[in-house]
């Protein structure tokens, strides 16, 4: 028996389980606070009570329950970064030890603040509450809000997820499925491929259950790695974040590692038990690989190659992410303009009236030049189902961004006409295109508007899109500039209100903004002030960790793929060597004696062939909404695509030179007289 392989099989799943278990606490932590048993989100009812009536009515239930009652509120500066945490302070819980000594945040891409429940003043009591505690907190939390005019509801917080294990595996999915596909598969070659090491273990009396227990101590392996890896991570950990949420990081390296463990351990155990199932002079004299191992090693390819097309799409994606705008030019661009976030706790938002407060507010601010219009849509371009990425902006936009014409002057909005603007090697018809958007995106304008829309062709140029998000490209070649001087008598309160929220309607500088907020009945409404682009940086961020573990996932995948080639075609030569020998030896051409195996190539290759193309399909910007042609990860499709027919090529081809190799050795091998 290969004792590497199998002794390897053991060795992954406590890596892999270290790092899974640290991407998702890092995501929890992020999220909020670690380690909270419920979630109590508190909506405002028809007569609600003060916020300080509020928080000495959580101080309340916590020092009853001895519990501790947490409302996470984002900074409005960095909400992505900083944090202040309103935490009631039982004596022996841990909000009042986190109120002595502070909470130590495990990730370092968040800093939190913690204050006291009794701060609750100064924040809106509307949100979510995070419980730590048993049940019977959980419910005397809803009792408390609920009798203080609160609408309320709650959400258990499982404990895998509590612990970050559902989210370590989430979004690495490829990568775990490719390791443990690779750790079964050598598992069984290691003990049905080669029965030899349990015959003889059977030719001294040793029964079928001490020959699996035997077998089982290569989960030293496991034990090794884990003794040798412990001191590794946690120091690792002490200069990351201080061991901040060390015990859960441990708890979750454990739960994960045992579930990865698992199918490792079933499969040698089968592969075991059916290699003693061999009969002994046949297994002692290595005897050719049972068809069922054969065919296992074949069919196990093929999810290989489904997970290594799923991984390209996923990298060629982050990738894109990472790459769709560059910090420096960004910030240059941007300036000091800012966008809002709109409150992420209940709201109303499935009322009419909720938008049109929040689309006044920002026609106001259009209006009196505080902020300007910079949506990206995706709209018709008036030929068929075909679209086209459009900006529209108004003079406010125009002020700060210099678009030229094909003849070099500057587009500005000192006229009140509505003006379109072609990029400049478009093929657009212009008057289908301007149909097409007074019909739908211009509806709402004075017909007299509609009918005397200006414009032209623009100079070759990239715009910038003050992105909220990576949804959108901060940079735009190749997108069609509305110019509409005055948005707010042009688009419903309803559509500047979506606009407002989706950060397509940018506010100057940051004094501005909150003047505006708290001149306006709608301050509430609004949770934060950010600088713009600083979701869309957060986002490239979250990107760049998730490039490094599909790139992770593309090279485990690309070898596990050419390992379980090579594994199939050793196995398939095991079995059918001396079948192969005569074909060959009887002037059978070497493609017609192998017929069998580059059948299976072709069908698995043909398998991938069809994933890769349905993956595009379903990636690529159709004009339909499905993907919008603004979105990055939907414009590198094609790219994906490209780079994962070129990895599936790369398989075959060694898989290919692999069976030719084999073939010639098992023809020499033969032809001296090996069995």
């Amino acid at each position: 028996m290969n004792i590497r392989s199998v002794t390897l099989a053991y060795v992954v799943p406590p890596l892999l389980a270290s790092v899974l278990g640290f991407i998702g606490l890092v995501q929890v932590s992020e999220a909020g606070l670690v380690g909270a048993s419920s979630v109590v989100t508190a909506a405002a009812g028809a007569d609600t009570a003060s916020n300080q009536r509020v928080a000495k009515s959580l101080e309340q239930v916590a020092e009853t329950e001895g519990a501790t009652i947490v409302r996470v509120v984002a900074d409005r500066a960095a909400p992505t970064t900083l944090r202040q945490a309103l935490v009631t302070g039982a004596p022996s819980s841990l909000g009042a030890g986190w109120l002595s000594d502070g909470y130590g945040d495990f990730t370092r891409s968040m800093s939190t603040t913690v204050l006291p429940m009794s701060d609750l003043d100064h924040f809106d009591p509307v949100g979510s509450y995070a419980v730590f505690g048993d049940d019977a907190a959980r419910r005397a939390v809803l009792d408390a809000l609920s009798g203080l005019g609160y609408d309320v509801s709650s959400e258990q917080v499982p404990f895998l997820r509590r612990i970050g294990v559902s989210d370590g595996f989430s979004g690495t999915s490829g990568l775990v499925g490719a390791l443990t596909l690779g750790c079964v598969t050598l598992c069984l070659m290691g003990t049905l491929g080669a029965p030899r090491r349990s015959a003889v273990r059977r030719l001294h009396g040793q029964s079928t259950a001490s020959i699996v227990v035997s077998e089982l101590a290569e989960v030293r392996g496991t034990l090794l790695a884990t003794v040798v890896g412990t001191p590794v991570v946690a120091f690792g950990l002490f200069l990351y974040n201080g061991l901040a949420s060390a015990a859960t990081f441990a708890t979750a390296v454990v739960v994960i590692g045992t579930a990865l463990l698992a199918p490792v351990i079933a499969a040698h155990t089968i592969g075991t038990v059916l290699a003693c199932r061999q009969p002994l002079a046949t297994a002692l004299r290595g005897a050719r690989p049972v068809g069922a191992l054969v065919l296992v090693a074949q069919v196990a390819r093929a999810p290989a190659l489904l997970l290594l097309v799923t991984a390209v799409f996923d990298l060629s994606g982050a990738v894109a992410t990472v790459r769709s705008g560059t910090a420096e030019r960004d910030l240059r661009a941007a300036g000091e303009t800012v966008q809002l976030w709109v409150t992420p706790d209940p709201r109303p938002i499935d009322s009419q009236q909720y938008w049109n407060r929040i689309g006044a507010f920002a026609g106001r601010a259009l209006e009196q030049r505080d902020a300007l219009l910079a949506a990206t849509v995706e709209v018709s371009s008036g030929q068929g189902k075909s679209t086209v990425p459009a900006l529209f902006v108004d003079a406010g936009y125009l002020g700060l961004q210099d678009v030229r014409t094909e003849d070099g002057s500057r587009i500005t909005a000192d006229d009140a006409d509505i003006s379109v603007w072609i990029p400049a090697d478009s093929r657009l018809d212009r008057r289908r295109l301007v149909a097409a958007l007074a019909d739908w995106q211009l509806r709402e304008a004075p017909a007299a508007a509609r009918e005397q829309i200006t414009g032209g062709r623009l100079a070759r140029q990239q715009v910038y899109s003050y992105p909220d998000d990576s949804s959108t490209r901060s940079w735009l070649a190749d997108a069609v500039i509305v110019v509409v001087p005055e948005p707010a008598e042009v688009f419903s309160a309803d559509q500047l209100g979506s606009w407002l929220s989706t950060g397509d309607v940018v506010f100057k500088n940051r004094t501005v903004a909150e003047r505006s907020i708290n001149t306006s009945d709608v301050r509430r409404e609004f949770s934060a002030v950010v600088a713009v682009g600083q979701v869309a940086a957060e986002q490239a961020r979250l990107a760049a960790t998730m490039t490094v573990i599909a790139t992770a996932t593309v090279v485990s995948t690309l070898i596990v793929s050419i390992m379980l080639g090579l594994l199939g075609t050793v196995a398939h030569r095991r079995r059918h060597g001396r079948a192969l020998f005569a074909k060959l030896a009887s002037g059978t051409s070497a493609v017609r004696a192998d017929a069998g195996l580059l059948f299976v190539e072709t069908a698995l290759v043909s398998i991938a062939v069809v994933a890769t193309v349905n993956s595009w399909w379903g990636a690529r910007p159709d004009g339909t909404g499905r993907s919008s042609v603004l979105d990055p990860v939907a414009q590198s499709a094609g790219t994906a695509g490209a780079l994962a027919l070129l990895a599936i090529a790369v398989v075959s081809a060694v898989n290919g030179a692999v069976l030719a190799a084999t073939a010639r050795n098992t023809l020499r091998d033969r032809g001296n007289g090996a069995r």
